[in-house]
């Protein structure tokens, strides 16, 4: 990780890291402070005084040196990242490009630009006109399709899906304990098929309709701690390798 120290005199950057800095962990020493940021504990003190006048709430609690910490569920600033952060946004966001269907990722980069402070949004603007996805065919996935799986996946609900198979053959599905993987270029959907009383992995631009339904038995687990071995392995029939 890049570690953007401002100095002395760009205070304002400063405080955006050192509120960065009272967000990572639960309590800093003002001398572990002011050595990240390269300032002195004085000047620590000054900025922890700054914020407080924002709106922030940063307890001072007694010891040598002092001791701050920022009071937990206090709101933070829009979108603070390191440049190797960003980078990774935006080579993500390319990515996405050639499996979501329609423009969401291009929207997204567009807002982040909007949104980030200036040194980073640089950073952004830098990379994203440096790179672009030459995949070929848009991809298949759509967000709302997505993103009904996800909530399957994360409240642990019955999923009903109508499914295309590699020969074109429509069947109605009815699965748990759902989980979205991404694998080779594609997502997929992992889930155990209650009407087969077994897991299987369906390919997720080939699900249409997906409907979140009753919640599911919660004891099912996962088929195998290491996923991408199981997969690779025809689901655990054959040895690696």
């Amino acid at each position: 990780m890049t570690d953007f120290a401002p100095a002395d005199g760009d205070p304002a950057g400063r405080t955006l890291r050192l509120l960065e800095l009272l967000a990572a962990r639960p309590s800093w020493s003002a001398s572990d402070l002011a050595g990240r940021l390269e300032v002195s504990t004085r000047t620590v003190r000054r900025d922890v005084a700054r914020l407080q006048s924002l709106g922030y709430t940063v307890e001072s609690r007694p010891g040598p040196g002092g001791h701050y910490a920022l009071r937990p569920g206090h709101r933070m600033p829009p979108l603070v990242f390191q440049d190797d952060e960003v980078v990774a946004l935006v080579a993500a966001l390319r990515m996405v490009e050639g499996i979501i269907a329609g423009d969401a990722a291009h929207r997204a980069l567009a807002k982040l630009s909007q949104v980030l402070p200036r040194r980073p949004r640089t950073v952004l603007d830098t990379a994203a006109a440096g790179t672009e996805n030459v995949g070929g065919e848009p991809g298949g996935v759509e967000p709302s399709t997505l993103a009904a799986l996800l909530r399957a996946a994360d409240q642990n609900l019955v999923l009903r899906f109508r499914y295309r198979d590699r020969h074109g053959a429509h069947s109605r599905r009815r699965v748990e304990a759902v989980r979205c993987l991404y694998a080779r270029g594609r997502w997929y959907v992992l889930a155990h098929d209650l009407d087969a009383d077994a897991w299987r992995v369906f390919r997720l631009d080939r699900v249409r309709e997906p409907e979140a339904g009753e919640p599911g038995s919660g004891d099912r687990g996962r088929p195998a701690a290491d996923l991408a071995t199981w997969l690779a392995t025809d689901f655990g029939r054959r040895p690696e390798g």
